[in-house]
């Protein structure tokens, strides 16, 4: 029997952030779908800033790595985890 709070068949996937559509929505009409490209498989998955895992402001940009989960059944990015973190600076330019 498996507890609760253990995910079974989750797999840590990395892969870079190849391209991000906006879709106008949320409160300020900037939400967006990324879209990100498994190192390994050269599959791409899709995800929006609520599957991001951070405290703040939730995004990513074109380029950047990430560590990542897929849903089985929906084939989805979820659990996302930024591994290049810009300097401030550069980010906010």
């Amino acid at each position: 029997m498996t507890p609760d709070n253990v995910r079974t068949g989750a797999e840590q996937r990395f892969g870079r952030v190849v391209d991000r559509q906006p879709l106008g929505a949320g409160p300020h009409q900037v939400t967006a779908t990324y879209y990100v490209r498994d190192d390994d498989t050269g599959e791409t998955h899709g995800f929006d800033y609520s599957d991001i895992v951070t405290e703040g402001f939730r995004t990513v940009i074109v380029g950047e790595r990430l560590r990542f989960e897929t849903d089985p059944t929906t084939g989805r990015a979820h659990f996302v985890i930024r591994l290049d973190l810009p300097e401030v600076d550069e980010f906010y330019r």
